[in-house]
Parts: C-alpha cells; structure tokens; sequence
C-alpha cells in the first residue's frame, strides 16, 4: 500500500538580494537540517532530490531506483561487485 502522506515546510528570507548560488545553499542546509530532524522517522531508504535552487524533495523513491545508484557508484568508484 503507498503512503502518500505529506508535509511541506516554507522558510522565507526578506530585505536581503541572495544570488543564485546562496539561494541553492540555503535551500541545501534546510533540507539537510529537515532530513537530520526527522531521524528516526524517515523510511531507512529515503533520498533527497534537487527539484530546482529552492525546492528539494525527500522522501522514498521508486522501486528500483537505489539499486541503480548504487551500481553506477560501484562503477564511479571502480569497485566490483
């Protein structure tokens, strides 16, 4: 059965111009700061994706996914399986 379950979070930041680049660390220290939150709640497979700068998705991908990130990083760090 899926879980579609959901919860969004918003931070806003005024009276400061943030280039491109801040924007993206900023969004990058939430979700890193939210994924560290929810610890032990989170699936034991869950991921983070980079949707645009200021949105980033966590969650548990699809069947399938991890196991092939996980051979193209066998293959990136030139290990065999």
């Amino acid at each position: 059965m899926k879980n579609n379950k959901k919860n969004e979070f918003k931070f806003v930041v005024t009276g400061v111009d943030l280039t491109e680049e801040q924007q993206e660390q900023v969004s990058r220290a939430i979700a890193q700061a939210g994924a560290l939150a929810l610890g032990h709640l989170a699936p034991h497979d869950a991921v983070g994706v980079r949707l645009n700068p200021k949105l980033r998705w966590y969650g548990r991908p699809i069947a399938g996914v991890v196991e092939e990130l996980q051979e193209f990083a066998f293959s990136e760090a030139g290990i065999d399986r």
